[in-house]
């Protein structure tokens, strides 16, 4: 049970930025004029699944699977769980709209088109994850053993880059002659 307290724990920052994406479709769905119940089915609808395939990503960071801060396991975990994600949310909305949950019409170019936006999410979701991240992991850091894992990595990453930018010379002041 503590491992799957800790990892709920550690998996926070990922949550959350399924929430904000599906928090900022429902205020813009509102935005726009759909009927409250509707903009709170795009909400849900998107932020759920985002939530909880952001968990999962999460989860294979904690478990050592795909390495922290990593874009290229990202994009390739995102390239089918953004899509999957946005099916979700499109049976959701034909449920509301039509009165049954039903398939995008072409359900494979839907997905494939989808597929093409994800890396622009995947980059999205690896620098909020991080930015949320850095300011939680250390905040458990002590009592969570993914979050002092994950800490490590990016320890260890930055102290490489500083170590090769040493050594190409890029770390050394221009002198004046």
């Amino acid at each position: 049970m503590t491992d799957l307290k800790e990892l709920a724990e550690f998996s926070m920052p990922a949550a959350a930025v399924g929430a904000a994406a599906g928090l900022v479709a429902g205020i813009l769905g509102a935005i726009v004029g759909q009927p409250f119940g509707w903009a709170l089915v795009t909400g849900l609808g998107l932020g759920l699944p985002l939530m909880a395939f952001g968990i999962g990503y999460a989860v294979l960071v904690a478990s050592g699977k795909v390495p922290a801060g990593v874009f290229a396991p990202a994009a390739v975990y995102w390239v089918i769980a953004f899509p999957l994600s946005l099916l979700v949310h499109a049976i959701a909305t034909e449920w509301v709209v039509a009165g049954s949950p039903g398939l995008p019409a072409e359900p494979w170019k839907f997905l494939a088109f989808r597929a093409l936006l994800s890396m622009g999410f995947a980059i999205g979701f690896l620098w909020m994850h991080e930015q949320i991240g850095r300011h939680w992991w250390p905040h458990i850091l002590e009592r969570n053993r993914y979050a002092r894992r994950t800490v490590e990595q990016y320890v260890h990453l930055a102290n490489a880059m500083e170590a090769r930018k040493a050594a190409t010379g890029r770390g050394r002041k221009k002198r004046v002659a």
